[in-house]
C-alpha cells in the first residue's frame, strides 16, 4: 500500500470550516457549533476516526435523503429519574448533546438520571458526553449500539459479523482537577480508525480484521463494502475475545433493543449511521458529600497505579484519559494532521453546499 501525504490545519479554521459546511447544508448555527466542537474536538483528541473526517459520511447521508436538518429530536417521556428522547435521526452531535444536557440537569436535582436516546443519528465520540457530564460534576456509564448499516463486528468464533462497533464510555470527575475518561469500542479497533487507515494507505496490525472468508487480514479494505465490490464484507474482530463480544451484545440490548430503537440485524438503509444510547448519570456528592475527600481517595489511587514500573521507560503508565489531554495540547499548538485522501473528500462536500474549503 502507498503512503499518503498529510497537512497541519488550525483547529480554529475547521471548526470554522465545520459551521459554515453544516449551515450550509440548511441546519441552524446552535447545531452547526456544536457539531464543529465535538469533530474538532476528537480530533484534538488524537480519535480523527470521529473527527471532521466524518463529515463526508455526513453529507452522503443527506444526499441520499436520509439524514434532513428538518429532522429534531423530541422528548418522549420524563418521570423522576427517567428521560427518553426520540432522536428521530435527527444531527447526532447536537441530539446527543441535548438529551445528555437534560439527564445532567436530573442528576444534579434528584442525585440520579436514566437516559435512553433512540435513533439519532451518528452522535461522534461517545467520551464526549462522559466529558460533559463529568464537567458538571457527574459519574457516567455510556452504553452505545450501531444500526443503520451492515454488522461490522463478528462475535468471538464467529466467521461472520453480527455486531456494530458498539462503544461504552465512562467517566469519573475529580473535584479540583481532570476526569477520568474511559472511552473505548467494544472492537478491538473502531471502524472509523480502519476508515482513517484505509484512506491513509496503511494495513492495520494483525489480529484486528478478518476478511470475507474469515480469514485474518491487515488490510482495512475488508471491512469496506465500496472498497471491495463483488467479494463479501469482512469483519472487525471483538477486543479481548469473548469479553469485547459480550459487552458489545449488552449495548446492543440496553441502548437499542428494550425500546424497540433501530438494531445492527435490521436491514440497513443506503447511508444511514444511526446510534442510540443507554446512559446512567449519578451525583457522586450523594455517596461521599466530602468534595476534597474523593479527590484524594481518587488521586492516591491514581497515584499509586501511575507509580507502577514501565515495561518501557519512554512509555509512562497512564490513566483513562491523560493521552488524549497531552494530546490536545500538542495539536492546539502544532495543528490537527489530515491526510490528503480525507481532505479532498471533505473539500469535495464542501463545494457541493457552495463552500471552499480551500479557503478556511
Amino acid at each position: 500500500m502507498a503512503m499518503t501525504s498529510y497537512r497541519l490545519h488550525r483547529p480554529d479554521a475547521l471548526r470554522t470550516l465545520t459551521r459554515a459546511m453544516i449551515t450550509a447544508a440548511g441546519w441552524n448555527e446552535a447545531e452547526a457549533k456544536e457539531t464543529a466542537e465535538h469533530l474538532v474536538l476528537a480530533n484534538l483528541s488524537g480519535h480523527d476516526s470521529h473527527g471532521v473526517g466524518m463529515l463526508p459520511l455526513y453529507f452522503n447521508a443527506l444526499a441520499d435523503g436520509n439524514l434532513t436538518p428538518h429532522a429534531k429530536p423530541a422528548i418522549r417521556s420524563e418521570a423522576g429519574p427517567f428521560l427518553i428522547v426520540d432522536g428521530n435521526v435527527a444531527l447526532g452531535q447536537p441530539t446527543a448533546r441535548l438529551a445528555v444536557d437534560r439527564a445532567v440537569a436530573i442528576a444534579q436535582t434528584g442525585g440520579v438520571a436514566v437516559l435512553n436516546l433512540l435513533d439519532a443519528h451518528h452522535i461522534g465520540r461517545i467520551g464526549h458526553y462522559s466529558e460533559v457530564a463529568a464537567a458538571a460534576g457527574l459519574i457516567s456509564v455510556f452504553w452505545v449500539n450501531v444500526a443503520g448499516r451492515p454488522p461490522i463486528v463478528a462475535p468471538f468464533a464467529a466467521k461472520q459479523a453480527r455486531f456494530g462497533t458498539n462503544p461504552i464510555s465512562t467517566g469519573i470527575p475529580v473535584p479540583g482537577g481532570a476526569p477520568l475518561i474511559l472511552d473505548f469500542a467494544t472492537s478491538r479497533m473502531a471502524h472509523g480508525k480502519a476508515r482513517v487507515a484505509l484512506n491513509k494507505g496503511v494495513t492495520v496490525p494483525e489480529g484486528y480484521i478478518i476478511d470475507g472468508e474469515g480469514r485474518p487480514t491487515v488490510e482495512p479494505k475488508h471491512v469496506f463494502p465500496q472498497a471491495i465490490p463483488g467479494l463479501p464484507l469482512g469483519a472487525l474482530l471483538p477486543f479481548g475475545d469473548h469479553k469485547g463480544a459480550g459487552l458489545s451484545l449488552i449495548a446492543e440490548l440496553l441502548s437499542a433493543g428494550l425500546m424497540g430503537a433501530a438494531r445492527i440485524d435490521e436491514k440497513p438503509h443506503r447511508s444511514w449511521i444511526i446510534n442510540s444510547l443507554f446512559g446512567v448519570l449519578i451525583d457522586p456528592a450523594r455517596l461521599e458529600p466530602d468534595a476534597e475527600l474523593r479527590r484524594q481517595r481518587i488521586e492516591s489511587y491514581l497515584a499509586f497505579v501511575r507509580a507502577a514500573a514501565p515495561q518501557d521507560p519512554s512509555q509512562p503508565v497512564l490513566a483513562p484519559g491523560d493521552k488524549e489531554r497531552a494530546t490536545r495540547t500538542e495539536r492546539e499548538r502544532d495543528g490537527i494532521p489530515l491526510d490528503d485522501e480525507t481532505w479532498s473528500q471533505i473539500v469535495a462536500a464542501a463545494r457541493a453546499h457552495g463552500v471552499d474549503a480551500e479557503s478556511f
